[in-house]
């Protein structure tokens, strides 16, 4: 019974998680050591969104990155793993307005509230990356919306400032009218949609019942009708070159232009731009000098530009569509397939964008797409394809980077301007951070126009702004000079993420912190892909594919997930598989039917008739459990024979053992190579594989009867052999299975070892001086044994029940090979009498066995007889 308590059974990980959690808080097993002196390896994480929940495709992300950690660490890397949160942002003020219900219009009070909810979810994310065994060093933490982070990000700005490179402008810009503030290219995307084509009849000044007709999405756009364009080899138009047309509800017309970029494919061939469609609008505008007619306003709605004024775009879009009808210019009206423009970083809005002018802040980043390209060729890429993203992304840019967000809870942008004049008024650096709306200008009057008219700026930094110097608050860049050499400079950086934010962080990274610097940040970056449901989509709730972490922490536990995350494959999509089970017949469900019956149900009746079952997590927990047996068939031997050590004797070594050893070697030669990579996938697939249908099915078997051997020397030997090998395994292990391997450490290894935890323990050695011709000969053995016990099986003949007699024959100069490995043979099988002769000897066989087989491999036929 005292045994059951040391080693129990079966593997508790809800007590060996909160344990060790514990544990290695308690004893600092993960401190980043900066008192050494050499190379630093320094893991730039991404600071997560303060959402307050973890979901499953940021365990895969974090997962991954902590076995960055655990495997560089065990190579002997001086390894500082720090941890940031990304604070601020629209959803923060969105919850806060929600579940406070307080105004933004108290901002002191609004803004607090924004840090108490942020803090609030923080614990609960730190507490959901601890149960996952995210080994990070919690003293180096940090959070986006204190003040020393803002104040690096406004010594950022003013660093830009000062090189020329930010800068106030009114330009039509990317704008969230949901979210009511401005947005960065990066932040957009586009989304198939079904609309209609409106063809619509322009009348032609000077030219009685002669209408020119154009088809677009955006009737509501009329109003802001600047000019009309074709394309100049248009035959159908060469009657209206730079002819005037008549705008329908406004009292203007405009000019005919001709432009080669005009698709003479699409509707009829004209197009009528206004300020602002879309970005061939702003392209023409410049180019032809056209007009600047702005009739949406900032929450979405028709301003006194528009005599629709106060309805919503879409309103009025209905109201126009029937007033140009009564008026008889309608042409008429097609279904129409095509992609729109959202806001696609927020998964709760996804919006349509607009592109209203505004004043904004700007970064000069067109300008610096060679050298972010060139910063991104200097590092390693895995994989190598996803560098591709990164410069399609950089040569594609056609924007200045727009900063600034008409929100509250932010970075604030630390300038002042001239309201007369639009001259910028920088703050003193020692003044840093600091807030324009709370805190005066250091002048008094502008220095180019003499106005005292200064204004603090109000808006606040894109939350890019904040999280791409990630590299330099975590190196400590203008507080730590020592410090920041040490971890960044002369460091090797290392970036993981997903490659949905290539284009934003990696991309916004690279250009901030050469600029800043004047050193390229990363070293190398590891890329993930997403999270898919098992019907191959993104997940969400909707689509009813989404499963969140607390549905199977509580059955699986954390090494079941992290065994599951290293199943997925560098930089591709992965999917999450489960199949809905009916509990009443437990046949799987279709989601077609799932999706039926959340609709119909009630959320207690629907979990009583249906439940999902995760197969991928199964077999993960099937993996677990094999560990566990296998060690704790061992501990219980060595409860039986003492052992003061498990160093080893390679002199000593079986050939079973030496065949094994070897192929150890192999095993870890390929495993190291993978995991160098970072190809999670690869290296655990081979774990498994080797430590399972090898080590477990085959060596165990057949050494396990050494252990009962009458000799005493015998039995320590093998099992000390036994335990040597499998340490090395479970450290192998330990980089994806940690709590497990941490648990069956303290238990069976710590007595031989002056480690406080397997995670100090370093990275394998291969075994040395193998005899190869032992290896070969253990070999032999195991394919003989493995042969054997397939007859048995087809024998029907339980494994551990015993035979009467097998004869082996073989050619004469391989029966001294097959005679060493005779009592491995037959005490592995069980066989009461094993003979061993040559193949002259066939004939003189009498009896008929119960089967007669070929080891064709070998060239050994087998009588088994099972009396």
């Amino acid at each position: 019974m005292a045994q059951e308590k040391i080693y129990p059974k079966r593997f508790n990980f809800k007590l060996v998680q909160e344990k060790w959690t514990k544990y290695w808080a308690k004893n600092k097993i993960y401190a980043f050591d900066k008192s050494r002196k050499d190379e630093v390896f320094t893991i730039d994480t991404p600071p997560p969104f303060v959402s307050g929940v973890l979901h499953i495709g940021q365990y895969l992300n974090y997962a991954w990155i902590d076995f960055v950690a655990r495997y560089r660490r065990m190579k002997g890397e001086n390894v500082y793993f720090p941890q940031g949160w990304d604070c601020h942002g629209l959803p923060v003020e969105l919850a806060v307005t929600k579940n406070y219900g307080i105004s933004k219009d108290n901002r002191e009070n609004f803004i607090e509230k924004c840090r108490e909810w942020v803090e609030n979810n923080i614990q609960n994310m730190t507490k959901q990356l601890d149960e996952i065994g995210y080994s990070t060093d919690w003293d180096y933490t940090y959070r986006t919306m204190n003040d020393d982070y803002k104040r690096k990000v406004q010594l950022s700005l003013l660093d830009f400032y000062e090189k020329s490179l930010l800068y106030r402008d009114k330009f039509p810009t990317h704008f969230c009218v949901n979210c009511e503030t401005s947005v960065a290219k990066a932040e957009v995307g586009y989304q198939e949609g079904s609309g209609k084509l409106w063809y619509l009849k322009l009348p032609i000044v000077g030219r009685e019942n002669e209408f020119i007709t154009i088809a677009t999405t955006r009737p509501e756009y009329m109003e802001a009708c600047v000019a009309v364009i074709v394309h100049p080899n248009d035959e159908r138009y060469y009657d209206i070159s730079a002819a005037e047309i008549e705008i329908p509800f406004t009292n203007r017309t405009v000019r005919v232009y001709m432009d080669t970029t005009v698709d003479m494919n699409f509707g009829t061939g004209v197009v009528y731009v206004c300020t602002y469609g879309d970005e061939m609008d702003i392209r023409w505008k410049l180019e032809y000098d056209l007009d600047e007619i702005q009739i949406f306003t900032e929450d979405g709605h028709m301003n006194e530009n528009s005599k629709y004024q106060g309805l919503t775009i879409m309103e009025a879009r209905e109201q126009i569509v029937k007033d140009l009808d009564r008026m008889g210019l309608i042409e008429k009206i097609e279904d129409y397939e095509h992609s729109i423009i959202i806001h696609s970083e927020r998964s709760s809005c996804r919006k349509p964008i607009e592109y209203l002018p505004v004043n904004q802040w700007f970064i000069n980043v067109k300008d610096f797409t060679d050298e972010i390209i060139e910063s991104g060729e200097l590092m390693k890429w895995y994989p190598e394809k996803q560098k591709q993203r990164l410069i399609d992304w950089a040569k594609g840019l056609d924007w200045n980077w727009a900063i600034s967000r008409q929100r509250f809870f932010g970075t604030p942008i630390p300038f002042w301007f001239c309201n007369e004049c639009g001259e910028i008024i920088p703050p003193n650096r020692e003044d840093l951070p600091l807030d324009p709306r709370e805190v005066s200008s250091p002048l008094k009057e502008c220095p180019k126009c003499k106005s005292n008219n200064i204004i603090g700026e109000k808006d606040i930094c894109d939350c890019w702004i904040d999280s791409s110097i990630s590299p330099l608050e975590i190196s400590r860049w203008t507080e730590d000079d020592n410090f920041f050499k040490r971890t960044y400079i002369n460091a090797k950086v290392h970036r993981s993420q997903g490659y949905e934010i290539i284009r934003t962080w990696l991309f916004y990274s690279l250009f901030r912190c050469k600029i800043l610097t004047g050193k390229a940040p990363f070293y190398e970056a590891m890329i993930n892909g997403m999270v898919a449901g098992p019907d191959g989509r993104h997940m969400s709730k909707s689509l009813g594919n989404y499963i969140s972490p607390e549905e199977v922490m509580p059955e699986f536990g954390a090494d079941s997930i992290r065994y599951w995350t290293a199943m997925g494959s560098l930089g591709d999509d992965y999917p999450f598989e489960f199949t809905w089970i009916n509990l009443q017949n437990k046949q799987p469900v279709s989601n077609e039917i799932i999706l039926r019956e959340i609709e119909k149900l009630p959320e207690d009746k629907f979990n009583k008739k249906y439940r999902r079952r995760f197969e991928q997590l199964i077999g993960a927990s099937r993996f677990l459990t094999k560990i566990w047996n296998a060690y704790r068939f061992l501990y219980l031997n060595l409860n039986k024979i003492k052992l003061n050590n498990i160093d080893i004797n390679l002199k000593e070594l079986s050939t079973i053992d030496c065949f094994f050893f070897s192929e150890f070697n192999e095993n870890l030669n390929l495993i190291t190579s993978y995991f160098d990579g970072y190809n999670w996938h690869g290296a655990t697939m081979i774990l498994r594989t080797f430590f399972w249908s090898e080590i477990c099915d085959n060596y165990i078997e057949a050494i396990k009867h050494k252990f009962y051997a009458e000799d005493q020397r015998t039995r320590e030997i093998s099992l000390k052999n036994a335990l040597n090998l499998f340490y090395k395994l479970l450290t192998i292990s330990s980089v994806i299975m940690p709590f497990i391997a941490e648990e069956i450490y303290s238990i069976l290894y710590k007595q031989f070892k002056d480690l406080d935890s397997i995670h100090l323990e370093n990275w394998p050695m291969s075994y040395e001086d193998i005899a190869e011709g032992l290896a070969e000969h253990g070999k032999l053995g195991i394919e003989i044994i493995k042969f054997l016990r397939t007859l048995k099986s087809k024998l029907q003949i339980p494994l551990n029940q015993s035979v009467g007699r097998i004869i082996l024959i073989s050619e004469t100069n391989q029966l001294k090979n097959i005679e060493i490995l005779k009592e491995d043979i037959k005490n592995t099988i069980r066989i009461k009498d094993l003979e061993i002769i040559g193949k002259q000897l066939e004939k003189s066989i009498k009896e008929k066995p119960d089967l007669k087989e070929n080891l064709e491999e070998q060239n050994i036929i087998v009588y088994f007889f099972k009396e």
